[in-house]
């Protein structure tokens, strides 16, 4: 059969919905319909290791298609849709390969393909950021064959697309090639090189201006309650749509783990972000079929009146750091000290890349400390004093010890506290003898006045605590000694109101039931 015919044939036969929606970058609608391999899979791409390798295409029905990469080799038959998929056994890092496959209407082949670690970056405009465009990244820097990038089309669907439209296919790492994609997810890329020496696949995946929602299955968010995000029946906003075109069709594909910046387009509504995060997480580990772990990027400081009321960005960043706090596969990169109270796109990169590196070695691969980065201090209270011990493999430093600054007590209202840097991982506050402390909050604001760091691993990310329950305690009834004679209080309680009132959960007491004890305790809350 000529390959003009086979071509028109195939055209006829896949459904419509494979069509989907284009934008100005997804290319033309000609390309859906091709018959042969996914446009995922072309020369120096990257497959992932320790994971069998799934390759799926088009051809006419009831086709055989025949594969072999490098030595190994497969068959399918093409079934009545016109879609036939492959699956080859698991294979550690190497390389490269040759991947052949071929149908009566078809036959493809390409070179130099990688088996590594395939990580997916993705998120709104700060995770496009261009390369070229980071000011503290340099523009010269030496080849490397060994890291490949693939961008998907920005594109929107009302149903899951089966087909994955790209931007001109894998490239290697050049200056040339780098230039032009992200540059927080290029430079982790080459970072994890530098660290672990197997290749390294990249997967661009972002659209400025996307809310949350966008990126989530519709089926998840309806079933969690969170749907009706947007009610334009065209918009890229609604639920599911840039998951539906962007990120479903690479699912049958494994990867390492997902990078994801973005939340600047949610904080007009920020108490809803938490959810939505948590149901984003979900429905890419249930579409991959993995439990990926993912690297949230923290919003960086910025000044957003009069577009959105005061401490709105504070709330997204509480809502990212709550997220990878309750997910066991999780890591936060804390950004609270970029200079850019007046930047939505802070230009300095290399920092975020290289932080969200660390994440990943240690969560993805358990190089290094397991900390996820989003626990807040441990805090003890003895008299007017709270000890606030954090659990961080670094030490904290402020150029001032005595000094420090970022923390909050609010009772009826919040006002800064006077607060000393006391040990390598400890900060000391004291309190008036009149206060009633209901919140302690670190670093929360819209663009947060803290000084406070770690020697080599960044700022401490920002939190807020009741003081109510599920913290450490001294107990009231015996001398401080070295330890203090610490009691574990965890009262039954509801979770703070810490959203839009900036204020703490009711009063709380509990009692220490030892037969020693001498009576109530206050307790405090960690929520």
């Amino acid at each position: 059969m000529p390959r003009s015919v086979a071509l028109a044939l195939a055209a006829a036969l896949i459904p419509s919905a494979m069509a989907a929606a284009q934008t100005r970058d997804a290319g033309s609608p000609p390309a859906a319909e091709r018959v042969g391999t996914d446009s995922l899979f072309a020369s120096h791409m990257v497959l992932q290791r320790d994971r069998p390798i799934r390759i799926w295409g088009r051809a006419l029905p009831g086709e055989a298609v025949r594969l072999s990469l490098g030595k190994a080799q497969a068959r399918a038959i093409t079934r009545p849709d016109g879609t036939w998929t492959v699956t080859l056994p698991a294979r550690p890092a190497g390389g490269p390969y040759r991947l052949d496959v071929s149908a009566p209407s078809f036959r493809d082949r390409y070179r130099e393909i990688l088996i590594g670690d395939v990580w997916l970056c993705a998120g709104q405009s700060n995770m496009e950021f261009r390369r070229s465009k980071a000011v503290d990244l340099p523009a010269h820097f030496a080849p490397d064959a060994g890291l490949r990038m693939l961008d998907i089309a920005r594109r929107e669907a009302p149903t899951p697309s089966p087909h994955l439209m790209t931007l001109a296919g894998w490239k290697t790492s050049t200056p040339d090639s780098a230039a032009r994609f992200s540059a927080i997810c290029h430079h982790f890329g080459e970072r994890l090189r530098a660290q672990l020496g197997v290749p390294i696949g990249l997967v661009g995946a972002s659209w400025g201006g996307t809310r949350i929602a966008a990126f989530v299955d519709a089926v998840t968010l309806k079933t969690r309650g969170l749907d009706g995000t947007a009610h334009d029946p065209v918009s890229r906003q609604n639920d599911g749509r840039v998951f539906n075109a962007m990120i479903a069709p690479l699912a049958p594909s494994g990867l390492k783990g997902v990078l994801w910046y973005q939340g600047e387009s949610d904080t007009h509504r920020p108490e809803g972000y938490a959810p939505r995060l948590a149901a984003l997480a979900a429905s890419w580990r249930q579409a991959f079929a993995q439990p990926l772990p993912m690297i949230v990027v923290q919003l960086p400081p910025f000044n957003p009146s009069p577009r959105t009321p005061p401490g709105h960005w504070a709330e997204i960043r509480e809502a990212q750091r709550r997220f990878v706090s309750d997910d066991g596969s999780a890591g936060l990169v804390v950004q609270i000290d970029q200079e850019s109270a007046n930047d939505l796109h802070p230009a300095k990169k290399a920092v975020v890349a290289e932080r969200a590196a660390e994440r990943a070695l240690s969560v993805a691969y358990g190089h290094g400390s397991s900390r996820s980065g989003a626990e807040p201090p441990r805090i003890v209270r003895i008299g007017r004093r709270l000890l606030l011990n954090y659990e961080i493999p670094d030490r904290l430093v402020a150029p001032n010890p005595e000094a420090v600054r970022g923390f909050e007590i609010c009772t009826d209202t919040c006002a800064a506290i006077q607060a000393r840097l006391t040990g390598p991982r400890r900060i000391e506050l004291t309190i008036s003898d009149s206060t009633v402390p209901r919140c302690l909050r670190y670093a929360w604001a819209d663009v947060p006045q803290q000084n406070l760091q770690t020697e080599r691993s960044g700022p401490p990310g920002p939190f807020a605590i009741s003081l109510r329950e599920d913290t450490t305690v001294a107990d009231p009834g015996v001398a401080p000694t070295t330890d203090h004679r610490k009691i574990e209080v965890r009262a039954a309680v509801s979770k703070c109101n810490l959203f839009h009132s900036g204020m703490c959960g009711s009063e709380v007491t509990a009692s220490d039931t030892r037969p020693s004890a001498r009576g109530p305790i206050a307790a405090m809350l960690v929520c």
